[in-house]
């Protein structure tokens, strides 16, 4: 195992088919950005630079998973154990950015969450032309879940209706909405 403290306590998550959140324990780790001098502008809610993990072997953590350390969120895009002897993991994940925002499901109690809004998006009909300009948002599943039309998103002091999915922007990972702010 690469000398080297493992110094940061983060909680391994999973979503579930139903897009429900579990938590499968903690696990002791490193983390290191990866170099991000030549990084094209931030431009949604995943950040463009990639994160380095190390970590004690578990089982626990594959590739697809989440860890959570304090109000950082990574997807681990690869798991690696490079010596093959059970004794260390090397992962590479990327990391979630954005806005703070409260999400306001029906029915159940409101949840942190981050969210990335482009505002004056382009809206275009089933025949692909633009016919006006919106607020989209990125957010991510395992902080929202399946967001619903009609529901709510609070970014800052002003509360957005979700009016729908942004067709074409689900990755399994992250999702696309589009939104129209409150009068009030």
């Amino acid at each position: 195992m690469e000398v080297g403290r493992l110094n940061k306590r983060a909680t391994i998550l999973a979503l579930t088919p139903d897009l429900a959140t579990i938590e499968l324990g903690g696990v002791w780790l490193a983390i290191a950005s990866k170099d991000a001098a030549d990084l094209a502008p931030q431009v949604g809610v995943r950040s463009l630079a990639r994160v380095d993990i190390r970590a004690r072997y578990s089982d626990r953590l594959q590739q697809g998973r989440y860890l959570k350390h304090g109000n950082r969120l990574f997807h681990l895009t690869s798991v690696r154990d490079p010596t093959g002897t059970k004794a260390e993991l090397r992962c590479s994940a990327d990391e979630f950015v954005g806005e703070a925002a409260i999400y306001k499901p029906e029915g159940v109690p409101p949840r942190p969450c981050r969210v990335n809004l482009a505002f004056d998006a382009p809206y275009r009909d089933e025949y692909g032309k633009v016919v006006e300009y919106r607020t989209k948002a990125e957010v991510v599943l395992i902080e929202t879940g399946r967001v619903q039309a009609d529901e709510q998103l609070i970014v800052g002091t002003t509360t957005y209706n979700v009016l729908g999915y942004a067709d074409e922007t689900d990755d399994g990972i992250v999702r696309g909405l589009w939104l129209q702010p409150m009068e009030g």
